[in-house]
């Protein structure tokens, strides 16, 4: 027990109550730092991180005459730099940095949140307590929705698809269930609807492709020209399976150019691999590719 005498406040702290309280909001705190990067850590991470703030905690107050003070501002500074490189994996200094500024965010809101049932939290630990808990899970779920609204919105964007000096531009869909793969080109292969891609094609082109696709080549003169088109498209068939299609051939062919635009950033692939959907992706053609994550991969 600790005891604290002011000009006209006298009040005696339990060090055992006041470890119990700074492990549940640190324990909270790092939960919540850890849960908006994504899972930096665990949860036995997280306690022994908010264990080590605690423990910090207690040491000055059992010890420190002045509980405010540089000496002891700085001691807490280094608490939580501990609490944060054992509660959430650090890697690195500017990885460190971004973390203590998540931490100290966090902290601020459960603080904040505190601050509003602190009449009631101060009527025993028990109560603390659970006052703590339906604390972090208002914010918790708040972070969860936030985070599950803008993956929602991040899975739209838009798509260029350039062959030949043209360009269309549709809607698109990043689908990380696509894990279509071009052996013959080692890519990962995005899929776009057959009105969509023939924009791109003169009749002539579309009847080549159409009979390609259909497995019925005739026999036709190409000009030079032509000839050239189609061994740069190089169309081929890739064995897939899905729901409802067991074995199934997908036309493949390799377009000039792909861009990905989302929001303000546009990314472009060269010679990417493009699958031709004989079906509508999209019930109400919300979007007319889908587009494979691997193809960032390098």
């Amino acid at each position: 027990m600790q005891r604290f005498r002011g000009c006209f406040v006298y009040c005696e702290v339990y060090v055992d109550v006041f470890f119990v309280v700074n492990l549940i909001s640190g324990f909270f705190v790092l939960c919540l730092t850890n849960q908006l990067l994504t899972g930096a850590a665990n949860s036995v991470r997280a306690l022994l991180g908010a264990a080590v703030g605690a423990v910090g905690s207690c040491f000055i107050l059992a010890f420190s005459k002045e509980l405010l003070s540089l000496k002891n501002g700085i001691f807490y500074a280094v608490t939580a730099v501990a609490m944060v490189s054992f509660g959430c994996s650090v890697k690195g200094l500017k990885n460190l940095i971004l973390k203590m500024l998540v931490f100290l965010g966090c902290n601020f809101l459960l603080g904040g949140f505190l601050f509003v049932f602190s009449q009631r939290a101060r009527r025993g630990i028990f109560t603390f307590g659970a006052i703590t808990t339906c604390c972090y899970w208002t914010l918790y779920i708040g972070i969860r929705l936030c985070k599950y609204l803008k993956r929602k919105r991040e899975l739209c964007c838009e798509v260029g698809i350039a062959l030949s000096g043209k360009e269309i531009n549709v809607k698109g869909l990043y689908d990380t269930g696509n894990c279509l793969y071009d052996r013959a080109t080692g890519k990962s292969v995005c899929v776009m609807e057959k009105d969509s891609f023939f924009q791109l094609l003169t009749e002539k082109q579309q009847r080549f492709l159409e009979n390609f696709c259909a497995m019925n080549m005739v026999e036709e003169k190409l000009a030079e020209e032509e000839a050239a088109f189609f061994r740069g498209l190089n169309p081929r068939f890739l064995p897939y399976t899905s729901v409802g299609c067991q074995k199934g051939l997908l036309p493949v062919v390799t377009v000039d150019k792909l861009i990905v635009r989302e929001q303000e950033e546009e990314r472009k692939i060269l010679h990417a691999a493009v699958g031709i959907s004989y079906t509508k992706l999209s019930e109400k053609g919300r979007f007319q590719a889908i587009i494979s994550p691997g193809i960032w991969e390098k």
